[in-house]
């Protein structure tokens, strides 16, 4: 199945939001940007240039799509949205005030945006990227 990735860097006209789009593939546990062609289309702001990739995968690999926006004060936010190989998107995690969490699919393939975050050298802007295991909470269940 074909998913479709764009790498983008733009930035509007006065220079006050900056977006980033980078695109990866998860092919045996190994972590491959995605670079070379790809077709021209139009980026989210004025300056800067976007492609386009249609990427088909393998069975058992994974896309994933990494947005990133700069807008006023330097806060930055985005998603980190993980594709299986039918091109269904599996797994998304957001990013907000210097955290990475998830925000919806099966939380199962963290362990990729964990990776992404540490490739990028996200890790130390970001004061919590990784989720962990699940804490029971203090007092027992109920019932």
């Amino acid at each position: 199945m074909e998913v479709k990735l764009v790498v983008e860097a733009s930035r509007s006209r006065r220079g006050l939001h900056v977006e980033r789009k980078l695109a990866f593939i998860v092919s045996r546990g190994e972590l491959i940007e995605v670079r070379g062609g790809g077709e021209p289309v139009k980026p989210t702001y004025s300056r800067g240039e976007a492609r386009l990739y249609r990427v088909n995968l393998k069975p058992g690999e994974l896309a994933v799509q990494v947005r990133l926006v700069r807008g006023l004060r330097g806060r930055v936010k985005g998603y980190i949205a993980v594709y299986d190989s039918s091109g269904v998107e599996v797994y998304r995690a957001v990013v907000r005030k210097l955290k990475v969490r998830p925000s919806r699919g099966d939380r199962g393939y963290h362990w990729v945006v964990e990776r992404v975050v540490e490739k990028l050298g996200l890790a130390k802007y970001l004061k919590k990227y990784k989720l962990g295991e699940a804490k029971a909470k203090p007092g027992g269940s109920k019932g």
